[in-house]
C-alpha cells in the first residue's frame, strides 16, 4: 500500500472574514483559527483549508474535547469559514462555550470532489479498501490538532450532515477506536462494514421526507448497527426534510449527546495520531 504524505500548514491565528463569489453565506466563527492541509498519495496531492475553533480560555495542563465536522455539498470550496457553517455557531455561544468548552475541525473539501463516492442515492454505497483523498486530508488534520494541541483522547467526536454524513460514516468505520461518539446526518453508509462500529456511540438523524438523501440510508445502516448488537440512538424526523442538521444541532439534542461520551480508555486505539504512519511528515 502506498503511504500518504501529510504536509501541515498553519495560517494566522484570526478567522478570516469573507466569501468566495460562490461560497454560501460564510460565518466566521470567533476564535477560529485557519490553515491548510495537503497530502499526497503517489503522483495525486490535494490541499483543502480547515477552520480550527478553540476554547476561549484554557488553564496549564487542561485538556478538552475533540469535535471533528464534515460540511455538505453546499461547503465545498476554498472559503474556510464556510466549513463552519452550521456546527460553528452551535457551539460558538458564551453559553455552548463555557457548558462545552471544545476544540473544533473543519476541513473544506473542495467544489470538484466529494468525501466518498456515494453512487446513486437510491443505493448504499460501497465503502472503498483505502480513503478518499479528502477524507485523508481529514485524517492528516486530525491527527496534527490531537499532537498540536491539548486534545482529551477520550473525548474525540465526530460528526457530518448531507454528503459530510457519508463522510462521517466513512471515516468512523475506517478509525472506530479513535471516536467517543459519532453522529451521521442525513447521511448513509456501507451496512456491510456496519459491525466495525458496534462498540461507539452513535446518534443517527434523518428526515423521514428526504428528498435529497432517502432516508432509508440511515435505516440501513441503523438496522445493520442493530443486527450487529449496538446500541444506536436513531431520530428519524417525521414528515421531516434534508436540513436534520437543525434540529440536530440544537444544544440539548446531538451536541449533548456527544459531550455525554466518554472513550473507555482500555479502547483507545494508538492509530496515526500516537504512532505517524510511516513515510508520513509534517511541517508548520
Amino acid at each position: 500500500m502506498r503511504k500518504a504524505q501529510i504536509v501541515w500548514a498553519v495560517a494566522a491565528a484570526a478567522t478570516i472574514g469573507g466569501a468566495s463569489a460562490q461560497a454560501p453565506d460564510p460565518v466566521p466563527v470567533p476564535g477560529a483559527t485557519m490553515g491548510s492541509v495537503s497530502v499526497r498519495v503517489g503522483e495525486q496531492s490535494l490541499t483543502m483549508p480547515y477552520r480550527l475553533m478553540e476554547p476561549s480560555e484554557a488553564d496549564p495542563g487542561e485538556t478538552f474535547p475533540l469535535v471533528v465536522f464534515l460540511h455538505g455539498s453546499g461547503e465545498r470550496g476554498t472559503d474556510g469559514d464556510v466549513a463552519l457553517k452550521y456546527i460553528g455557531p452551535a457551539l460558538a455561544t458564551r453559553e455552548m462555550r463555557t457548558k462545552h468548552p471544545c476544540y473544533v475541525l473543519a476541513v473544506q473539501c473542495p467544489r470538484d470532489r466529494t468525501w466518498v463516492e456515494t453512487g446513486p442515492r437510491t443505493m448504499n454505497p460501497t465503502m472503498t479498501e483505502q480513503p478518499s483523498m479528502t477524507i485523508r486530508g481529514v485524517m492528516a488534520a486530525m491527527d496534527q490538532v490531537i499532537k498540536d494541541k491539548p486534545i482529551d483522547r477520550h473525548r474525540i467526536y465526530l460528526t457530518g450532515l448531507s454528503l459530510g454524513g457519508y463522510g462521517a460514516w466513512d471515516l468512523a468505520m475506517r478509525r472506530p477506536d479513535d471516536f467517543a461518539a459519532v453522529v451521521p446526518i442525513c447521511g448513509g453508509g456501507d451496512p456491510a462494514k456496519a459491525a466495525l462500529l458496534k462498540d461507539v456511540p452513535i446518534q443517527v438523524w434523518h428526515g423521514s421526507l428526504d428528498s435529497s438523501v432517502p432516508v432509508a440510508r440511515s435505516r440501513d445502516m441503523v438496522k445493520a448497527l442493530r443486527d450487529a448488537g449496538a446500541k444506536v440512538d436513531y431520530r428519524e424526523i417525521k414528515d421531516g426534510g434534508h436540513e436534520a442538521w437543525l434540529p440536530a444541532y440544537l444544544p440539548e439534542a446531538a451536541i449533548a449527546f456527544m459531550f455525554k461520551q466518554v472513550r473507555d480508555v482500555a479502547k483507545l486505539g494508538s492509530g496515526p495520531a500516537a504512532e505517524p504512519e510511516p513515510g508520513a511528515r509534517s511541517s508548520d
